[in-house]
């Protein structure tokens, strides 16, 4: 079984995710503040259950996202540290058994 490490393949995937997926998390950041605005008069308003429920469950997604855009920033680096450390490693290799590196 042959494998092959395609650089430029995992760089784009890496882009992609980074100009694809990012995006839409971070666009949940301004309807999240304007819901967090609106639980402070919530209280006045509803039930204290419900205006409980609703500040925990916005708390949560908005948590939730910033988690996520961490976790997808983590992959990107994580990413771009092994695409780095398997280009050195071919090089490496192609320098022990040809001679140049080339």
């Amino acid at each position: 079984m042959s494998r092959v490490f395609d650089a430029q393949f995992i760089t784009e995937m890496n882009a992609n995710i980074t100009n694809n997926v990012v995006p839409i998390l971070e666009s949940t950041n301004e309807p999240l503040g304007n819901l967090e605005s609106i639980d402070r008069s919530l209280y006045t308003v509803v039930t204290l259950t419900m205006a409980v429920a609703y500040t925990t469950a916005v708390s949560t997604v908005t948590e939730a996202m910033a988690g996520a855009g961490q976790c997808f920033q983590e992959l990107h680096d994580a990413v771009e540290g092994c695409v780095t450390d398997m280009e050195e490693a071919d090089k490496s290799c192609a320098t022990a058994f040809s001679g140049n590196g080339n």
